[in-house]
């Protein structure tokens, strides 16, 4: 188990008061958290591959080819307010 001194010396690195009543319970989850840091640090992953991403996409957005787009007749004939080449919508912010 860790000891006192060290779970109050953790403690006023992060700038915590713990009481002595407390000191027990932090004392046993210090060394549950230490534990399992120990327990990962024993995996042994030489001969695993290193993943650089989760997935295997490697380019998902389609190319830009250029296709027929509408007039400006039909982006405007369906608008309710238009004024030159621009559509006049609400104002929503202040």
């Amino acid at each position: 188990m860790i000891k006192e001194e060290k779970v109050k010396h953790i403690a006023d690195l992060a700038k915590l008061n713990i009481k002595d009543e407390e000191m027990a319970k932090y004392q046993i989850q210090l060394t549950d958290i230490l534990s399992e840091i120990d327990k990962i640090l024993k995996v042994d992953i030489e001969e695993e591959e290193i993943m650089i991403s989760p997935t295997t996409n490697q380019n998902i957005f389609d190319e830009d080819i250029p296709e027929q787009h509408l007039s400006k007749e039909d982006m405007f004939k369906n608008a309710k307010r238009v004024k030159g080449d621009y559509i006049i919508v609400p104002k929503v912010i202040e």
